[in-house]
């Protein structure tokens, strides 16, 4: 599979030498997914690139009345953001990665970084012994905790990373265009690396606290961002408190064995 990233003319300056290059594809939670929509609304960006194959999925995706291309970069000079609210497959990941990370280096990239959701696994259970593609973080000692792979130690990047209070990752599991970059990224001259962060998904719902945590990392990263992740917050906030009140206005089964409505079927 091939890939190929399209410039586009947007409403300003593209992206340019010595910026970092963000990707953000779908993970638990939709962390990630939160977290870029949150970026280019707050920052404004233009959509200034995308990215085309036959393999990609015949989608167009229409927002504000504006079509978009399934996988799309929105930027600025100090900016790119490459973003997709679809999972690709495997051998797509492999393929998409590449791309960003030979368009990276061909753009003078100071950094790539990957933004992912994680699921932790919960500490003493022993369920996945023997089983290494089951390993992920252990459960933080508090929410929305964030860690941080690279994918070859570097004093320096890893210097650059101290301001994010994001922890190493030193055990684990990472899948997807985020495992794809770090292990691609090890033989190439542009530093990669990429910001974790715990997700729920049980509620199945979008996590916007794990967005936000993602948010704030990078912001910290790139004080020049200068994003208020304010709004975010109180939206999860709101969410929470509806599905709340949902679950309470659900009647009780009149027998144990009695099925009852799933707590989300309102928002459907």
């Amino acid at each position: 599979m091939e890939y190929a990233w399209r410039e586009e003319r947007g409403e300003g300056p593209g992206f340019t030498s010595g910026g970092v290059v963000v990707s953000a594809f779908p993970s638990a939670g939709l962390a990630t997914t939160v977290a870029a929509h949150y970026i280019v609304r707050a920052l404004k960006l233009p959509r200034i690139g995308r990215f085309e194959s036959p393999d990609l999925a015949p989608i167009a995706v229409v927002q504000g009345g504006v079509v978009n291309p399934t996988v799309r970069v929105y930027g600025r000079p100090d900016l790119g953001l490459v973003l997709s609210e679809f999972p690709p497959s495997p051998a797509q990941a492999n393929s998409l990665a590449q791309t960003i990370l030979d368009n990276a280096e061909r753009r003078g990239a100071r950094m790539v970084l990957g933004l992912e959701g994680v699921v932790p696994h919960p500490e003493g259970d022993d369920d996945s012994e023997g089983d290494p593609a089951a390993k992920a973080p252990a459960a933080p000692e508090s929410p929305e905790q964030v860690w941080v792979a690279y994918s070859r130690r570097d004093a320096a990047v890893e210097r650059s990373f101290a301001a994010t209070r994001a922890r190493p990752l030193e055990d684990g599991v990472i899948g997807g265009v985020s495992g794809s970059l770090l292990v691609q990224g090890i033989g190439r001259t542009v530093p990669v690396a990429v910001l974790l962060v715990s997700a729920r998904v049980a509620e199945g719902l979008p996590d916007h606290r794990a967005g936000a945590a993602l948010i704030e990392a990078l912001d910290r990263l790139l004080p020049e961002l200068q994003i208020d992740t304010g709004p975010l917050r109180t939206q999860a906030e709101e969410i929470e408190k509806a599905l709340r009140a949902a679950m309470r206005s659900q009647p009780r089964p009149a027998t144990p064995d009695a099925p009852s409505k799933p707590a989300d079927e309102m928002y459907r």
